[in-house]
Parts: structure tokens; sequence; C-alpha cells
């Protein structure tokens, strides 16, 4: 996995929003200027933070960029039940 390419398409996203944009128009276009391994582009264009956490991603770059890719409804729980494997996690704690 080419993490830095990853975390700098991200990191720019953060940056200027005019990216977000950009890649929402044309995602390809966009992402053809990173050195992305293909598995990394298709995680990237579906919005799949949790395998690219699995492969080293930062977390707290992962949990920036889940709203400015997919809204701010539903956060942070959309972004928990991603990342779980779509279900919220128990919190740990028991249930009275």
């Amino acid at each position: 996995m080419s993490l830095h390419a990853v975390e700098r398409v991200f990191w720019e996203f953060g940056h200027d929003p005019a990216n977000i944009e950009r890649f929402h128009e044309n995602p390809d276009a966009h992402l053809a200027s990173y050195n992305l391994e293909a598995e990394e582009r298709r995680a990237i264009m579906e919005v799949d933070l949790k395998s690219l956490s699995e492969q080293g991603m930062n977390s707290l770059l992962a949990i920036m960029v889940w709203p400015l890719l997919k809204g701010p409804e539903g956060m942070p729980f959309t972004y928990l039940e991603h990342m779980n494997g779509g279900k919220l996690p128990d919190g740990g704690g028991k249930q009275a």
C-alpha cells in the first residue's frame, strides 16, 4: 500500500475543500495525479475507510475525511458502523 499517497489525498481534501468538489465531479481525473494502487483507488472512491485503516491509514485522518465525503448526517454513528463492520460497537459496558 502506498500509504503516503492515500493519506495525501485525504489531507488535501481537508486542506482545500475545492479538491472534494473536483473529486466528486470526476473521481478518476482527480486521483490520476496520485501514485495509487488499484485497490487504494477503489477504496477512496467507495469511501471504504475501514479497509484503508486496516492497512495502516491514520485513524484521525479517516474520521476527519468521512463527513467531508459522506456528509455530516448521522455522524458519528454512520462512521462507527462503517468502521465496525456494519454495526455500532457495544461500548464495552454492561447493560442493566
